[in-house]
């Protein structure tokens, strides 16, 4: 299995800017029922790959099995919160923001007061504090992870199906560790939502919090492409690659050669659908393996997406 694989940050952005206009015919069943057809779903929301800019043309083989990969799985349909004037009253108040609600149209609103702004629309609440920064060092991931699932709590910014939290970012200068916290199911999630974000500088300080969640429920379990199709689409140089490379050794913007070994294939979760319209969390291939770029001995993660669902004719069961 050999492939040549040749796409830039612009093609790219153009297939995927293509691809949010193309609805997926596909089909499915209702858990423990009888077999019945999906509705249309939208397509699915794939990463953009290469912020570097870089153009690849690279020589990719397939260095494993298909073992244990379903041949179906589960969509979910995801209910952005909508939040009442009494329920974004009730998070002022916990926040310390003694203001009233600028009522924005649209169930959004905006607050802000000495101790800080508060932001809510759909799906979305954001607060920034107006605290002076302390001095002193950023809390290690556990004390961070902690602080911010208690913090969150102590708030009503919790959700009741979140995930274990993670670190996504630390940085020295400023100050500042951002926790991460996704649902339980669907995962994972590469998708940049539905995600709780807390922002902590130095002790912990909480300094920005971001709620972009959704209700999560099952909606209908669908057939999927096969593993094998999904090779050959990667092979067919129609998947989104991502490969981040460290910018002092490939300058943004240059082409990069070199070899790829696909290992290993697993399954995740991303969005589709636009705001306004029905929204889902559906299943998407991901191809894991290890670029070595041409005149180097390093070796670098790489990774290939496939939508997952089929487009076909015959319903699962």
């Amino acid at each position: 299995m050999r492939m040549q694989t040749r796409i830039n940050r612009r093609g790219l952005a153009a297939l995927i800017g293509a691809g949010a206009l193309i609805k997926t015919n596909v089909f499915a069943q209702t858990t423990g029922s009888d077999t019945e057809t999906g509705a249309e779903l939208p397509a699915a929301d794939l990463p953009s790959m290469n912020p570097q800019g870089h153009t690849f043309e690279l020589s990719s083989t397939y260095d494993g099995n298909f073992d244990g990969v379903p041949d179906e799985a589960p969509v979910y349909n995801m209910e952005l919160t909508v939040y009442s004037s009494e329920q974004v009253a009730e998070l002022a108040e916990a926040l310390g923001i003694d203001a009233e609600a600028t009522d924005l149209g649209g169930n959004t609103y905006s607050l802000q007061s000495r101790a800080g702004q508060l932001y809510v629309t759909q799906g979305r609440v954001q607060f920034i504090s107006s605290a002076k920064e302390e001095d002193g060092d950023l809390p290690a991931d556990d004390k961070a992870i902690g602080t911010a699932r208690e913090w969150l709590r102590q708030v009503g910014l919790l959700p009741g199906d979140v995930g274990d939290g993670y670190v996504l970012s630390r940085t020295d200068e400023p100050a500042r560790v951002i926790v991460g916290f996704q649902p339980v199911q669907p995962a994972p999630l590469i998708s940049a939502t539905p995600i709780v974000t807390v922002t902590m500088g130095a002790n912990a300080q909480v300094l920005e919090a971001t709620n972009a969640w959704a209700k999560i429920s099952q909606h209908l379990v669908y057939q999927l492409r096969g593993a094998d199709f999904a090779w050959d689409e990667v092979e067919n140089r129609r998947a989104w690659v991502e490969a981040s490379l460290p910018t002092d050794q490939f300058a943004p913007g240059t082409t990069i050669g070199g070899n790829v070994v696909y290992t290993r294939l697993s399954l995740a979760y991303t969005t589709s659908g636009i705001a306004g319209e029905a929204q889902y969390l559906q299943p998407v291939y991901v191809f894991h393996g290890q670029l070595t770029p041409d005149g180097s001995d390093s070796k670098f993660e790489v990774k290939a997406y496939v939508a997952a669902l089929i487009n076909s004719n015959q319903p699962v069961g």
